[in-house]
C-alpha cells in the first residue's frame, strides 16, 4: 500500500491536498447552525480537530514528498499549525456563531505533530 502511495504523481498529490484544505475551510467557517446536529461524546470537537490536522499534515508531507526531502517537514510544520491558527482567528472575526479557542489550536497542533511523526516513521520503515 505504501509503495502505491509513494508512486502517485505529485500533481495528483497537490490536488488532493488542496481539496482537503478546502474541506477544512468549509468545516471551520460554516456557521454552527449549518452543521449537522450530532450528539457525540464530551470532547469530540477536540478529537475532530486533532484528526483533521493529523490528516492535513500527512497529506502535506505526501504532497511535498517529505520522504525524499526531510527539509520539507520544517516547512510543513509551521504552515499547517499556522493554518489552524488562521482558521481560529477568521472564525473570531466572522462573528457567525463561531469563536476562537486556544483548545482548538492545541488540538490542531497536536494533530500536526502526531501526523508528522506517523509520516516520518512510516516512510522510514518503507525505505528500510
Amino acid at each position: 500500500m505504501i509503495s502505491f502511495l509513494i508512486s502517485v504523481r505529485q500533481p495528483f498529490r497537490f490536488a488532493l491536498l488542496l481539496f482537503y484544505v478546502g474541506c477544512i475551510v468549509a468545516l471551520s467557517l460554516l456557521p454552527p447552525q449549518d452543521l449537522p446536529k450530532v450528539q457525540l461524546f464530551r470532547g469530540a470537537d477536540k478529537a475532530i480537530h486533532l484528526t483533521m490536522y493529523l490528516i492535513f499534515s500527512i497529506l502535506s508531507c505526501w504532497a511535498l514528498k517529505a520522504e525524499e526531502n526531510r527539509y520539507a517537514i520544517w516547512l510543513i510544520i509551521p504552515v499547517t499549525i499556522g493554518w489552524g491558527i488562521l482558521m481560529e482567528f477568521i472564525q473570531f472575526e466572522m462573528r457567525s456563531g463561531r469563536s476562537f479557542s486556544w483548545y482548538d489550536v492545541i488540538a490542531n497542533t497536536t494533530g500536526v505533530a502526531v501526523g508528522i511523526v506517523i509520516y516520518v516513521f512510516a516512510s522510514r520503515n518503507f525505505r528500510s
